[in-house]
């Protein structure tokens, strides 16, 4: 069964002009979305688990399809990471957390930086079941943070959207996981 489910997955991504949805893991995967009026494929998905459990599912729209994370974090084109929150409550303190760890091992210039300080003043409370955090990448570099379709703010910076990206889909994810998902490798 495990098998089938995963040959469904590869034949929907690859199929990036159809509009469709998928359900995995208790959440609703759309197949693509528009952000700054650009029309974004589902590029792929994951799931973070820690010893408690499942912790969020991760996705990544992107306008052009690939399995290089290079590709992703090179392009200049605009993108999406899509995060819907599975556990009850993820601590903002360990989001950010995991997050800073993995921007710092993939760009470690960006230790106290102001702009990734700005970024994590937007996580200003703690995620819940059902969430959804959006962080989009626009192509002059500003990374924009909704909240369940509310925007929360940006930051204007190509060094941190790279560094965002790289956190994702780079040499040293957050989890290892959900950059294989993203990436379509799974």
């Amino acid at each position: 069964m495990k098998i089938f489910g995963i040959i469904v997955v590869c034949l929907l991504l690859a199929m990036p002009n159809s509009s469709y949805a998928l359900n995995a893991y208790g959440v609703q995967i759309d197949g693509s979305t528009v952000v700054d009026g650009q029309s974004l494929h589902l590029n792929g998905f994951g799931l973070r688990t820690k010893m408690f459990g499942k912790v969020y599912v991760g996705s990544l729209y992107v306008s052009r399809q690939t399995s290089k994370s290079a590709e992703v974090v090179n392009d200049p084109g605009t993108k999406l990471v899509r995060i819907n929150f599975l556990h009850k409550r993820v601590l903002k303190d360990k989001f950010i957390e995991a997050l800073n760890e993995a921007l710092i091992r993939n760009s470690s210039s960006l230790a106290g930086n102001a702009e990734l300080q700005r970024l994590y003043a937007l996580f200003n409370k703690d995620f819940i079941k059902g969430e959804v955090l959006d962080l989009s990448f626009s192509t002059d570099g500003t990374v924009r943070v909704s909240r369940n379709n509310q925007m929360l703010g940006s930051v204007a910076s190509k060094n941190l959207q790279t560094a965002l990206l790289k956190a994702f889909v780079g040499l040293y994810p957050i989890d290892e996981a959900v950059r294989a998902g993203m990436l379509g490798k799974l």
